[in-house]
């Protein structure tokens, strides 16, 4: 009886242990990446944007009516346009600006990079903005 219980005590330590050490791996290959953005954007070096590209692209909006202030900032991953216009501007002309827009960066940048476009305006009775639209690395355009 006692070899039994013996044998019972060696079998659970056993299976305790392979359990802690099961969730140990589980936890280094699922949870294992510290980046916010996962590891998508691990080689982040390779996509500097140049500031000729970055200039492109503000001269692509400031084609706009009412053109108050344009920030590009990029983040690992991410590029986000921040737009402030003095009035409000048919949301046609923008839409086609940000098509336009998408011209200014180079093919690579655009399968790497994800887009942000905010824009607001002064006029506080605005209907129609501020907007923000993205546009997904894996995209052609922005989701309006």
């Amino acid at each position: 009886m006692k070899n039994i219980m013996k044998n019972k005590k060696i079998v659970i330590t056993f299976a305790i242990i392979v359990i802690v050490i099961l969730f140990v791996i589980l936890v280094k290959l699922v949870g294992g990446s510290s980046s916010v953005y996962g590891d998508r954007c691990s080689d982040n070096n390779n996509y500097k944007l140049s500031n000729d590209t970055i200039n492109k692209a503000k001269d692509t909006i400031n084609k706009l009516d009412n053109v108050k202030k344009i920030d590009i900032h990029t983040k690992l991953c991410t590029v986000k346009i921040i737009i402030e216009l003095n009035d409000d501007i048919d949301i046609e002309k923008v839409k086609s600006m940000s098509n336009d827009l998408l011209k200014a960066f180079k093919a690579k940048d655009l399968k790497y990079y994800d887009f942000s476009l905010y824009i607001t305006s002064d006029n506080k009775d605005s209907k129609i903005y501020p907007i923000n639209v993205t546009k997904h690395n894996s995209r052609d355009t922005f989701a309006w």
